[in-house]
This record gives structure tokens, C-alpha cells and sequence, in this order.
């Protein structure tokens, strides 16, 4: 689509180790819209990072890959074959804030050094690396003369805005945050997601941004995805997946954070989610073994997905969860 700048179509990773495969992500396909921040929500372990190395083009050699990634109308990626373009302007197109960020500034440097390394990476003179510096570190609440420190003479606070600084300074089309609040209290947490917010308003950055708690998702979102198990299970609007949500999957997430109304039957079944199925391995719903909705259908049928409204989900049965949670 004309108005998405990221399309990823049938994506699929693996991790070949000595003896065995081991699953990533399975046949992930989506969009996301220029201007926009989009949220992947998920547990440990539910594929968030696979997916956003593989469109960062950062996965590992034992990684197979199979699907297309394309890139403000361009293919950057088909079948794990990245295009030289995209790896020579990588930084221009597409930026990363990586999990733990703070870990990411060498402590030996100063904070000046670190702009001119990645500026010098792409033929960006000195002078002109530093002057962009200035420009962008008032924007997002810092003062330019933290260039020359060290990083162990700023807050945690402060090193994630110099990381967010060195992700932005390019003014890059799309820029990759993995899990950017995790090592943060909460009070930094919300200043960090008002910059994004700021950013993606004031400069038109687009942010795909993973994170483990929904309610991050809800704060900073316009979309939200949500994967369990190498699967999209949902997708659809912030609106739609906060407020009407149809996979029981994406049901527990919330239902762990948010006090629901005692209208709503879900906070009646909270508990049932613990429930243990055996589960088939090889056919049958990812989320089978830990659904309370689930049937016999559920554990032999792979789920469709099925658009309703404005949001998809996978499931064989969202209707009858919708009737059970919101009725």
C-alpha cells in the first residue's frame, strides 16, 4: 500500500543448531504506516527481537530466512538476501535504539565521539556530525555541552536520550526500538515514550517499537501487533486491540495490568488462564495449551485469520470468545 512504508510479506526465521531447528517467527506478514508508531507486544520468548532483526538485517549466520521485507516501496530483503543498498545506507533508512541501550556507549569515549563514529561511518564530516549533534540534543531535553562527556557522568535517563539522539541524527525514514523503557523506573519510562511521541510528531520519523508490557503499547501506539510464538495473534488499531480485543491471548496480556470493569466477563476467568492442554506440536493453535476458550478444534485446526472490523486476529473461535467476554 501506497501510504505504508514497511511491508513485511510471508516472513518466516529459524535458528539452525547442531541437532535441531528452533522456531522464530512463522509466515509474519504485516504493514506499517508512515508517520505512525506501531507497537509489537509479547512475552519473552513470543519472537519479538527475531522479527525486528530481520528487518533491522541483523540476524545471525545460523538464521534461515524466508519471505520479503520492502522498504518505502523498495525490496530490501527477499529470502534472506539483503539488497546492497539497503546495507550501504542502512543507518539513513532505517535507525535502532537496541534493548538495554544505556550498555551501548562505550565508557571510554566521549559522548562527542560517539556521533562522529557513526557520522564518519557514512562520509558525514566531522564539523557536520557535530553541528547536527547540537541541533538534535536540545530537542530532545539535552544540553549540547554533554558532548564532551563521558557516559558515566550522565543519569540512566540520560544516556537512553543520548541512544535515541545517535538513532535520529541522520533523520532516518523508520527507526527500530527494542524494548526502550525495560531498564527504566517509571517515571523515566513516560519520559521516554513522550519523546518518541514528540520525535515521531515534530521530525515524522516513523517508530516500530517492541516492548513485553501492553500498557506501554496502549501509552505510545497508533498500532499495535500482538505475537505469541512466532505468530501475529492480533493486529489492528490501538482502539481496537485495548479496547474490543478478540484473542484470548491478547485478553490475558491485558488482564494482568488493566482493572476491567466488572461488567466484563474476563475478569471473572482471569484465573482459567493458567489451564494446561496437551497440545499437538504440529498442528492446532499456537495459544491452545494455555486458552480457556479452547475445543477440540482448536488443538487439530490451524486458526484462520480473519478480519473483523478494524483489526485481524488469529483464532478459530473469536466470535464465541467475543460473545463469552463482551455479553
Amino acid at each position: 500500500m501506497e501510504d505504508e512504508i514497511l511491508q513485511v510479506q510471508n516472513l518466516t526465521v529459524n535458528y539452525r543448531l547442531e541437532d535441531s531447528i528452533v522456531k522464530g517467527i512463522e509466515n509474519v506478514s504485516f504493514g506499517i504506516k508512515k508517520s505512525s508508531i506501531t507497537a509489537i507486544i509479547g512475552e519473552s520468548g513470543s519472537g519479538k527481537t527475531t522479527l525486528l532483526s530481520a528487518i533491522l538485517g541483523f540476524l545471525p549466520q545460523n538464521a534461515r530466512i524466508s519471505g520479503k521485507i520492502i522498504f518505502n516501496n523498495e525490496k530490501i530483503m527477499e529470502n534472506g538476501k539483503y539488497s546492497k543498498k539497503f546495507r550501504t545506507n542502512r543507518w539513513r533508512l532505517i535507525s535502532y535504539i537496541p534493548q538495554n541501550a544505556m550498555s551501548v556507549l562505550s565508557p571510554l569515549r566521549k559522548i562527542r565521539s560517539h556521533f562522529i563514529d557513526t557520522a564518519m561511518a557514512y562520509n558525514i564530516p566531522k564539523e557536520v556530525a557535530l553541528n547536527s549533534a547540537k541541533e538534535i540534543l536540545p530537542q530532545i531535553g539535552l544540553d549540547e555541552k554533554i558532548l564532551n562527556y563521558y557516559p558515566f557522568e550522565l543519569s540512566g535517563g540520560m544516556k537512553q536520550r543520548v541512544v535515541i539522539a545517535l538513532a535520529i541524527f541522520l533523520r532516518p525514514l523508520l527507526t527500530v526500538a527494542d524494548e526502550p523503557t525495560s531498564a527504566l523506573d517509571v517515571i523515566t519510562q513516560k519520559k521516554i515514550l513522550d519523546l518518541l511521541k514528540k520525535i515521531n510528531n515534530e521530525l515524522n520519523i516513523t517508530f516500530l517499537v517492541s516492548t513485553h508490557d501492553i500498557s506501554v503499547a496502549s501509552y505510545v501506539a497508533d498500532e499495535i501487533i500482538v505475537l505469541y510464538n512466532g505468530h501475529i495473534v492480533e493486529r489492528g488499531s490501538k482502539e481496537a486491540i485495548i479496547n474490543h480485543p478478540l484473542h484470548p491471548y491478547t485478553l490475558y496480556l491485558l488482564s494482568s495490568v488493566i482493572s476491567l470493569s466488572s461488567k466484563n466477563k474476563l475478569i471473572e476467568i482471569r484465573e482459567k488462564f493458567m489451564v494446561k492442554h496437551n497440545i499437538n506440536k504440529n498442528r492446532g493453535c499456537p495459544f491452545y495449551s494455555r486458552c480457556p476458550f479452547a475445543t477440540t478444534i482448536c488443538s487439530e485446526e490451524f486458526p484462520p485469520n480473519m478480519r473483523i472490523n478494524d483489526h485481524e486476529v488469529l483464532c478459530n473461535k473469536p466470535f464465541e470468545v467475543e460473545k463469552s467476554v463482551y455479553t
